[in-house]
């Protein structure tokens, strides 16, 4: 059966900054964004964010970084283009904030051993933080996409414990009825 993929987004590009990626403590929702987004903007204070190419079409979101890189043979520097491909079914959730546009990726990372990621980045203007968001939602809001979230938070839940049958509270406490050591010492 071959895969037929929807072409509902508009392949668009954006010039942002990437402010950084924690991991995340929940599939969806702004419960798990809002504190990370509070993270990495009191880190920008400190560390200057790096610019990317964010490429959002209907297969999903590219990220493009051009980094400077040394060869230890050359002294000239190379410029050096670094991509990464998020398919549009691992994008669970996004959240604006102002300029800032920030989602939950479902990818696992080797690294730290943890599936869920929150990446944030800081566009130029609330318009095209608008415009980002509207492009990511469209992606999460597709019919498989949201099936396989729900799944996914299903078998995430707990299963509910079954219920404890009431003991009697008599067994194996001192009710004043005879014991192996009272009834021994009535034989003396």
């Amino acid at each position: 059966m071959a895969l037929k993929l929807r072409k509902d987004v508009k392949k668009s590009s954006y010039y942002v900054w990437f402010l950084g990626a924690k991991e995340s403590k929940g599939l969806r929702g702004s419960e798990y964004i809002i504190p990370v987004i509070k993270n990495l903007e009191e880190r920008e204070k400190d560390v200057e964010p790096f610019k990317v190419t964010l490429q959002v079409s209907h297969k999903g979101l590219k990220i493009i970084q051009n980094i400077l890189s040394q060869n230890p043979k050359n002294s000239k520097p190379k410029n050096e283009t670094i991509k990464h491909f998020i398919p549009h079914n691992t994008i669970t959730c996004v959240y604006q904030q102002e300029d800032i546009i920030a989602c939950i990726l479902l990818l696992f990372n080797p690294v730290t051993k943890c599936p869920l990621h929150v990446h944030a980045y800081r566009c130029d203007s609330l318009e095209t933080a608008t415009l980002l968001k509207s492009q990511l939602q469209l992606l999460i809001d597709r019919p498989e996409n949201q099936k396989k979230y729900q799944e996914i938070e299903n078998r995430l839940k707990p299963s509910p414990q079954p219920e404890l049958k009431k003991v009697d509270s008599s067994i194996g406490s001192d009710t004043g009825t005879s014991t192996r050591e009272s009834e021994s010492s009535e034989e003396r």
